[in-house]
């Protein structure tokens, strides 16, 4: 096995999250994708990083000063997180009443939406990390969010 195959093995064992990054374009389109590698930073001033893939549809609207949302699904949610994970369904992301579209589009039923403008982009290797301040965030009091784990949700 190669380091790369056993990596993966390795990370199957992480328990993440499920989250949905959002955003619309300068040309006004709506993006969606869904995340998992995504991690607080700091508390003063908050902030997040997110990871995503530079083939990823969403990549290239992520720029500098750029606004962005991060939705934390809860376990109800699968449905859209599959739907915003394939890239056949790129087109059918928003044709649902599951969003707010008026601004930054947002999930409004998931467990949390944390609203961030892009603070700074690294490059490395075949991904782009993402640091953003947060400027606004949203939750619900019940905790009921999706996990992703093995390969499957929990």
């Amino acid at each position: 096995m190669t380091i790369q195959d056993n990596f993966k093995k390795a990370m199957r064992s992480y328990v993440y999250s499920v989250s949905i990054m959002s955003n619309i374009d300068d040309n006004k389109n709506l993006n969606a994708i869904t995340v998992s590698s995504v991690t607080s930073v700091s508390i003063d001033p908050p902030s997040l990083l997110v990871c995503i893939n530079k083939t990823a549809g969403i990549h290239d609207s992520i720029i500098k000063d750029s606004k962005f949302c991060i939705n934390l699904l809860k376990k109800s949610q699968q449905d859209i997180s599959n739907l915003c994970s394939s890239f056949q369904e790129e087109e059918n992301r928003f044709k649902n009443d599951k969003w707010d579209t008026t601004d930054i589009p947002f999930l409004k039923n998931a467990q949390a939406n944390i609203f961030c403008k892009v603070d700074e982009i690294i490059s490395y290797h075949t991904h782009s990390i993402v640091v953003a301040k947060v400027t606004e965030s949203k939750y619900s009091n019940e905790i009921d969010t999706l996990i992703y784990v093995d390969g499957s949700y929990e």
